[in-house]
């Protein structure tokens, strides 16, 4: 086993150690600086070196391979994973250095505000939501975990530390099927204490209910020896978190015996899900990260079993509404315009019905009953009405009806008003035409 105290001056050729950061059982995370780049980075080596047994390997490579599929700023960077020839080839892996704290020690320091609460987990949610959707259940979910790291100008950002006994969906894991209970007995759900349960994203949901608890009421849910804390996971029954601590409220009593219940399948559906649904519990506003529904308080929808999750958030219930007030002033916009072009037609067609009646009762009727010859209106008083005389059909003058004026005179007149004709000007042209017989040649 290598100590830690006995590193080399370089490892693999490119980092050089500085300082240790912090140790764990599996190793000793150390701050390194890259020969050829500069720049400052956290390596964690694994101390057994070339005895590292077959389990610590596998946890070694998840916890490589977790964050690069998960790829989220909320989950902390490795950025390298190899063996170091100088150190017996003793696996290792580089990740970004962060500055800051974890939650243990931020909520030691100054126990944060339901506020605060809400919005560093709301941080997480969606990175773990991803990771449950990529087959990845980090098992070991605990405020240790949860890094706040400074920024330059901006507020400190959560990030999810140590994937190393992660699930990830489709590896064979040797240390499950050892009968190992791996995680941290006080943040643990009770089908992890179960080697017969199935491990889902649910039981990284369990852990954040009860990291929740942690930082509002500034102790852990589960106390007591590890074999007692077992044993009220496998048979207890969770008490009212109000219980202990009555500045709590009914509304995280319903909420965290639903995000800590015995059953996976009734507790929440998203961790963004649950992180909204504790903001409503604490009376805080409700925002949508990614689009799932939430709860604008834990009290409205509140079952047996806790607050429903079925509920529309105001901010959905809003926007449906504006969606059908919309869509009914559209309507009534369009039968408007319905109303006024029908409007407008039938005043259309009424007055062109006016117009064609006045102008009938105008305009002189040219047909006549079978029989009845038509009387030609009569000029003005100036121009005289005689008669015309009879020319060939090749002539330019009108050809006149063949029969005699004296039939014309006996003939029944139409019924419309008379017209008197005037006086002719002339004497001479007043003279009527001599009557032509149509049949002298044949006589």
């Amino acid at each position: 086993m290598i100590a830690a105290e006995k590193l080399p001056s370089i490892i693999a050729s490119r980092y050089l150690p500085v300082r240790v950061i912090g140790r764990g059982g599996m190793g000793v995370v150390y701050e390194v600086v890259h020969a050829r780049t500069g720049e400052h980075l956290a390596l964690k080596l694994l101390l057994s070196g070339a005895g590292t047994p077959i389990t610590d390997l596998q946890r070694f490579k998840r916890e490589a391979r977790a964050p690069a599929q998960i790829r989220s700023e909320h989950v902390v960077h490795v950025l390298d994973a190899d063996t170091a020839p100088e150190l017996e080839d003793a696996p290792f892996l580089v990740m970004e250095l962060l500055e800051g704290l974890d939650l243990e020690q931020a909520a030691t320091r100054s126990p944060p505000s339901p506020a605060t609460v809400v919005e560093w987990l709301r941080q997480i949610a969606p990175a773990l939501d991803k990771a449950h959707r990529l087959g990845i259940v980090h098992r070991d979910l605990k405020p240790e975990n949860l890094f706040l790291a400074n920024q330059e100008e901006r507020p400190p950002m959560l990030k999810i530390l140590d994937f190393g006994i992660a699930k990830i969906t489709g590896e064979d894991s040797t240390a499950t099927a050892s009968g190992q209970i791996l995680g941290t007995p006080k943040y643990m759900a009770p089908e992890q204490a179960s080697q017969a349960s199935k491990i889902t994203g649910a039981t990284d949901r369990y852990a954040l209910g009860l990291v929740a608890y942690r930082l509002l009421a500034g102790e852990s849910y589960y106390r007591g020896p590890v074999m007692s804390v077992l044993g009220e996971l496998l048979h207890g029954v969770p008490s009212a978190p109000s219980a202990r601590h009555p500045q709590l409220g009914a509304g995280f009593d319903a909420w965290f015996l639903q995000a800590c219940h015995r059953e996976p399948e009734r507790r929440f559906a998203s961790a963004v899900q649950q992180i909204e649904a504790l903001a409503g519990a604490l009376g805080l506003p409700c925002t949508l990260l990614t689009g799932e529904p939430s709860l604008s308080s834990a009290a409205a929808g509140a079952g047996p079993s806790g607050p429903s999750t079925t509920g529309a958030s105001p901010v959905a219930s809003q926007r449906t509404l504006s969606r059908k007030r919309r869509v009914a002033v559209l309507g009534a916009a369009f039968a408007l315009c319905a109303a006024v072009l029908m409007y407008w037609a039938f005043s259309a067609r009424k007055s062109t019905r006016r117009d064609m009646r006045a102008a009938e009762r105008l305009e002189p009727a040219h047909d006549a009953p079978s029989g009845i010859p038509l009387e030609r209106t009569p000029p003005p008083a100036s121009i005289s009405a005689a008669p015309l005389l009879a020319t060939p059909i090749g002539s330019n003058a009108l050809r006149t009806n063949p029969t005699s004026a004296a039939e014309r005179a006996g003939a029944p007149s139409p019924r419309r008003k008379s017209v008197t004709a005037p006086k002719a000007i002339s004497s001479a042209r007043s003279k009527p035409a001599p009557a032509v017989d149509p049949y002298q040649d044949q006589k």
